[in-house]
């Protein structure tokens, strides 16, 4: 089984997948924030950066969940 779990910075998506975690028996794996060279700028103009930050965060959720089934398919 794969679970995703989206939404915006801030919402929450860390402590629901915690919460779920022992349910499901899962790996949590978790999106890399400090990767995303937007972040600083958003937290100084979010009205500005929000765009640039959320599609860094799309890309970087697409390829990390593309490495983890491609994983989890050659085992």
């Amino acid at each position: 089984m794969y679970v995703a779990i989206e939404g915006v910075i801030g919402v929450g998506k860390t402590t629901l997948a915690r919460l779920l975690q022992p349910a499901f028996d899962a790996e949590i794996i978790l999106e890399v924030f400090e990767e995303n060279p937007f972040l600083s700028d958003f937290y100084s103009d979010r009205e500005r950066y929000a765009f640039q930050t959320q599609i860094f965060f799309l890309l970087s959720r697409y390829h990390q969940q593309r490495r983890t089934v491609h994983e989890l398919l050659s085992t």
